[in-house]
């Protein structure tokens, strides 16, 4: 009898805490309508279920935000609960990327990759992600990590298993599982688990022994890709939670076809809703034909999508990304029946509507269902000792702290574009709150010219964003190394004073940090916010009551359609102060204004633009563009342009007392070692 692999599954679902049992089946579905927007409003009145043909109650409904914001999302919505109808979040996803090796052509394993990069930023910081390479070897592990680096390089090992035959075509391999430690077409520096899996922080593994119901494992051949699947999914069905599983494959076997069924069955079993994306590179030669219709039906009888990839992979996204960003558990009546530890097709409608349905093609009860609803958000006022259970194991700092931004001062109940304005920037706050958790640990080369009309500087510096012991917040700090190609002779004294003097209280030290930062800035203003994160810093959680927020169109950035949504400081005092010219120990405000482009779906920031306008009319203005770092999977500063302009004409005609740029490149992992002693809380 042929050896079958076993998947040991360390897979880390959020635990619902504190939730209440619900006397129904829970059901996770989502509505779209015409436009490809995410449906409100669904009622239990509005949806018609049925279980093998007979009708069955809808008992309860629960919109679920997801991902990125998802906590902001769900309180605003609140207005709308009633009895049957409540709001839940899920501010940290679980998302699995399947590699079907089998499929992918060896030689062209760079677009595989570079399609699961895409999909991979487009997620949110606090996601937990995890890469699945089939086929699989015996007894490895899988955990979901939030390390952008360690997906990535999981990522790079993949190695494609279809071997080219006469034509140009290829012919898909049909390869056994392996025995353990018997991997011979991959890198023999990579072990196995390294390559299953990454790291989770702060989390406790759950195992899950597979699998758990082999009858279905019987029925399939011991090779290709969706036997090997079986096995993981099996493993997955002891995990709780919900899955998001992400499939990239250039479709099956003809031979393999008739089993896509009973793989189906088995994600819905697991909690795991399976998101097709299909390769480039499917065969030719009729003998080896892939079938990428089957990974079609593969994930809508899960409830999910087939995206087609096309050569811009973050183009081909665009309309999945909605559809991991929110869902409906419906709570469907229970039934005798449904005790018999069969499957059950299940069928939903919602009549009258041209609405798009996307569930599961089956009811698979399990004693565990509940884990399935997330627990509602509460009103405020209500007992809030549940709401860990809104986040994850590890959740969103942005998410759990951060109150509503405030909307524009306008009578009556806020406009849908304004809601929506809010529901981004609460996506953007997540975005920057797990940003400067990872760009704490890295370190970017600038070099920043100035020039103003008595002449031209330029520094070369380290940047790097600190958290000053008992600051309450981060602050990007300059550390220059070279003024004009001359090397900065006090760089080690200055460091040990801003970072390891006792005697300097948090203040003082924070206040140190600025100031050294503005150190060789040149002009007639002094300034220390010419740093290219500070702009973030109006977007942080503790910040968005401060400012109104405006949609303003779109913007491609890096193939990234990514929105524009525009600023002003309204809360006082301001974040920005300066002297007054009037009384002395006195500061006057400074209001900010300007725009961020932020994609919809990550909350990434990918460009900023802030400006100051002063008494005199003066104005001092920073822009700052991003692009993606392939390696850290971050968006990070490329260049920042900084210009002041007089308020008045000078002798010459000429407005423009600084016109800076500074430019960012070697951003790198900054670890802080013991020998170092350099104390930065991160």
């Amino acid at each position: 009898m042929a050896a079958r692999a076993t998947l040991v599954a360390v897979l880390l679902w959020p635990v619902s805490v504190g939730a209440q049992q619900a006397p129904a089946i829970p059901v996770e579905i989502v509505v779209f309508d015409r436009d490809g927007k995410m449906v409100a409003g669904l009622t239990p009145a509005n949806v018609i279920v049925a279980v093998d043909g007979k009708p069955r109650r809808v008992l309860w409904v629960r919109y679920v935000s997801r991902g990125p914001g998802a906590a902001g999302d769900a309180a605003q919505r609140l207005p709308g609960r009633t009895d049957t109808v409540g709001f839940a979040a899920e501010p940290a996803r679980n998302v699995l990327l399947v590699v079907d090796e089998y499929s992918i052509q060896r030689g062209n394993e760079r677009t595989v990759q570079q399609a699961a990069f895409a999909l991979v930023d487009r997620l949110g910081l606090d996601d937990r992600v995890g890469v699945l390479r089939i086929p699989i070897p015996r007894d490895a592990a899988l955990t979901l990590t939030t390390e952008r680096p360690e997906v990535r390089d999981i990522l790079r090992q993949v190695v494609g298993q279809a071997t080219p035959v006469a034509g140009g075509t290829a012919e898909p391999a049909l390869a056994q599982p392996q025995a353990p430690g018997a991997d011979p077409n991959r890198a023999a520096s990579a072990p196995d688990r390294a390559a299953m899996a990454g790291r989770e922080r702060e989390s406790r593994p759950v195992e899950a022994q597979a699998p758990a119901h082999a009858a279905d494992e019987e029925k399939l051949q011991p090779s290709g890709f969706l036997p090997n699947f079986l096995v993981a999914l099996n493993a997955m069905r002891e995990s709780r939670g919900r899955k998001i599983l992400a499939v990239f494959s250039a479709g099956f076997p003809q031979g393999d076809v008739a089993n896509v069924d009973a793989v189906a069955r088995a994600a819905v079993a697991a909690h795991a809703t399976i998101y097709a994306v299909a390769l480039p590179g499917a065969s030719d030669d009729p003998v080896h034909t892939l079938d990428v219709g089957a990974l079609d039906r593969l994930a809508t009888a899960t409830g999910g999508t087939l995206t087609t990839l096309g050569k811009n992979a973050d183009k081909s996204f665009e309309r999945m990304m909605p559809e991991l960003a929110a869902c409906y558990v419906l709570g469907i009546e229970r039934a005798p029946a449904d005790s018999d530890g069969s499957r059950h097709l299940l069928r939903i409608e919602i009549p009258g509507q041209p609405l798009t349905i996307r569930a599961p093609g089956w009811l698979v009860p399990r004693p565990d269902a509940d884990d399935l609803v997330p627990p509602a958000v509460p009103a405020p006022g209500e007992n809030r000792t549940t709401g860990a259970a809104l986040a994850s194991a590890r959740p969103s700092t942005a998410a759990a702290t951060a109150p509503p931004p405030a909307p524009a001062a306008r009578s009556g109940p806020p406009r849908p574009r304004d809601l929506e304005a809010q529901r981004l920037v609460a996506k953007a706050a997540d975005y920057v709150a797990g940003y400067q958790r990872e760009y704490s640990m890295l370190v970017a080369e600038e070099t920043y010219s100035q020039s103003t009309k008595g002449g031209r500087q330029q520094i070369r510096s380290d940047l790097l964003l600190v958290r000053p012991e008992h600051a309450d917040g981060w602050v990007s700090f300059r550390d220059v190394f070279e003024v004009n190609g001359k090397p900065v002779r006090d760089r080690d004294d200055r460091l040990k004073r801003l970072f390891l003097d006792p005697s300097t209280d948090a203040q003082a030290q924070l206040k140190a940090i600025r100031a050294e930062s503005a150190r060789y800035n040149i002009g007639q203003i002094e300034r220390n916010n010419n740093v290219p994160l500070f702009a973030m810093g109006y977007i942080e959680a503790r910040n968005l009551w401060r400012c109104r927020f405006n949609l303003a169109g779109t913007h491609n950035v890096g193939g990234v359609v990514s929105t524009q949504v525009d600023f002003e400081e309204t809360g006082r005092p301001t974040l920005v102060q300066r002297p007054t010219l009037v009384q002395a120990n006195q500061t006057d405000d400074i209001v900010a204004r300007g725009w961020f482009l932020i994609d919809p779906a990550s909350g990434a920031i990918t460009g900023s633009r802030i400006y100051y306008t002063f008494a005199d009319r003066s104005r001092i203005e920073f822009v700052v563009k991003y692009g993606r770092d392939e390696k850290l999977g971050l968006w990070v500063p490329v260049e920042m342009t900084e210009v002041f302009s007089r308020g008045w004409s000078s002798s010459s005609g000429s407005n423009i007392s600084v016109d800076a740029r500074a430019t960012y490149s070697n951003v790198r992992r900054f670890q802080v070692k013991a020998e170092t002693e350099i104390k930065i809380v991160k």
